[in-house]
């Protein structure tokens, strides 16, 4: 049994680096690097600036340590960035599984019409609340566990609305299933940020984030055509298929998949080493961690909120959210509008849809010029990360979705040839896509270490207004019409197009100004 000093092997001493936010709100990297090789030539070593820490057993990485997520190969990196994305997808997708089969719920269970809305608008506003309670989880015990955990759960109340024999029962069901179905939605966010450089992360996010809005816009179709083409109980098919998707997405991630937590890797390392040497004073600094109720309550669970709190983050969700709002709106009524305009039925009405995938390839070609435009900067700047540099895409590219609304919105006519509507659908969703990004990008960068629980307050406000817009977006369509319907969307965007541009000139120094930032660190 070992009782003597500490493991010589400096593979296992490093610092482990997090971005922690600045007194501006900005998180910096590479100050933080900076700072750790100082204390690190004043102290030593495999020692720790606390004074109750300096005995050497603190476990901790080396810089070129290939365990460390940050250092691993690019094809590893890759791979759990497509498996937690395709994570995201199958949650997003489940969101619609139940949106073509509107009318077959309101026939089979004898409701209206927006009742039968419901069982999408509570799946979204599942989404809202469960990152609330996952994110911080995702902190402690690791993104593998705060994600496949809850996603499992969610496929568990999938399988329960796909046998539901009640409308109560299904919209109770729905909404659990979102609730704990939005745990990849935001925890897979904190998973780019735990595995790439701030120099590349925008590339990264600009697939995690195809792989959420292709879930909304593809999901639709798919949904459709297991709803209009199969078995009896037509709208059961698709929640029974997405089932399928999640229950194998499980199986090759609890064998493939690897924790990216980097404090969580390093307790199970300091445990490989006490257990190995015999010397259990060997321990990680997040072992000293002990995550209780009251912890859980007012500071992490409150930490979502808190950044809904600061004007910076509430203004980009908002901005965010009403986008989002509108997708939703789009996804769940472009069927009518098509039926309205041009008779079109079942599956064809739904295929319109996919021009919002089009417009998201289109739209993920702008983010990664803006990526590598950013990276640039960065370089520019010594490695110092400039979030207020992630709007210029969203100037000169948001303004594309009112503009592809108004499109969509004049040529819904009979007499047109429907190419022109859905090139509104894809110009509208080239701008929503950028926006999107552009917003996830700088909550990323200013919050790195706690990107899920910003990305959590992102999504509470998005989701609320993706379950709301559903809601009424038939009855606006009806009353107003396709093409004063889509306008009157089109104007309230149209008014917050100068958002990026105001943040973009003062965003610093409102975050310099923030009472919530110690809340929020």
């Amino acid at each position: 049994m070992q009782t003597g000093g500490p493991v010589t092997d400096t593979s296992w001493h490093l610092s482990q680096h997090f971005a922690e936010p600045t007194s501006d709100g900005i998180t910096t990297p590479e100050r933080d690097l900076e700072d750790e090789a100082e204390k690190t030539e004043s102290i030593g070593p495999g020692t720790s600036s606390d004074p109750e820490a300096q005995s050497g057993y603190l476990v901790e990485f080396t810089d070129n340590d290939p365990e460390k997520p940050i250092n691993w190969r690019v094809k590893k990196k890759i791979y759990h960035t497509m498996i937690y994305g395709i994570a995201t997808l199958a949650a997003q997708f489940n969101s619609t599984t139940t949106a073509p089969s509107v009318v077959h719920l309101a026939n089979y269970f004898h409701v209206s019409t927006e009742k039968a809305l419901l069982c999408t608008s509570l799946y979204v506003i599942g989404v809202a609340f469960g990152p609330m309670f996952f994110a911080p989880l995702s902190e402690m015990y690791g993104r593998k566990i705060g994600v496949f955990v809850p996603l499992f759960i969610s496929m568990a109340f999938t399988l329960g609305s796909a046998r539901c024999s009640d409308y109560p029962s299904l919209l109770v069901t729905r909404f659990f299933a979102g609730f704990f179905g939005g745990s990849p939605v935001v925890s897979s966010g904190g998973v780019l940020a735990d595995i790439w450089p701030i120099s590349v992360r925008s590339v990264a996010l600009v697939f995690y984030a195809m792989f959420v809005v292709c879930g909304v816009t593809v999901g639709p179709v798919i949904s459709a055509l297991l709803t209009y083409q199969v078995g009896t109980d037509e709208w059961r098919w698709p929640l029974w298929f997405i089932c399928i998707v999640q229950g194998i997405l499980l199986i090759v991630a609890t064998l493939t998949v690897s924790e990216t937590y980097a404090g969580v890797v390093l307790a199970k390392r300091a445990k490989q080493i006490r257990k190995k040497s015999g010397n259990w004073a060997y321990h990680a600094q997040h072992e000293e961690w002990d995550l209780d109720l009251k912890e859980y309550i007012s500071i992490h669970l409150v930490r979502p909120f808190a950044m809904l709190a600061t004007p910076i983050v509430f203004a980009l969700a908002l901005f965010a959210s009403y986008v989002f709002g509108i997708l939703y709106l789009i996804v769940t009524s472009l069927p009518l509008t098509f039926e309205m305009t041009r008779g079109w039925e079942g599956t064809v009405s739904n295929l319109p849809t996919l021009g919002m995938m089009i417009g998201v390839i289109f739209g993920g070609a702008v983010n990664v010029w803006g990526g590598l435009r950013y990276k640039r900067l960065l370089v520019k700047h010594k490695g110092v990360p400039i979030p207020e540099e992630r709007f210029p895409p969203m100037m000169m590219f948001g303004w594309l979705m009112p503009a592809g609304l108004f499109i969509f919105a004049w040529t819904s006519q009979a007499k047109i040839h429907w190419i022109a509507p859905c090139i509104g659908i894809v110009v509208m969703s080239v701008g929503f896509f950028v926006i999107f990004q552009g917003c996830l990008n700088y909550l990323v960068d200013s919050f790195t270490k706690y990107a899920a629980s910003a990305i959590a307050a992102n999504t509470f406000l998005r989701s609320i207004l993706g379950g709301v817009f559903p809601l009424f977006g038939h009855s606006l369509f009806r009353n107003l019409g396709v093409q004063w319907g889509a306008s009157t969307v089109a104007f309230i965007a149209l008014a917050m197009i100068p958002i990026p541009f105001v943040f973009y000139a003062f965003g610093a120094k409102i975050r310099s100004r923030n009472p919530y930032i110690k809340r929020v660190a």
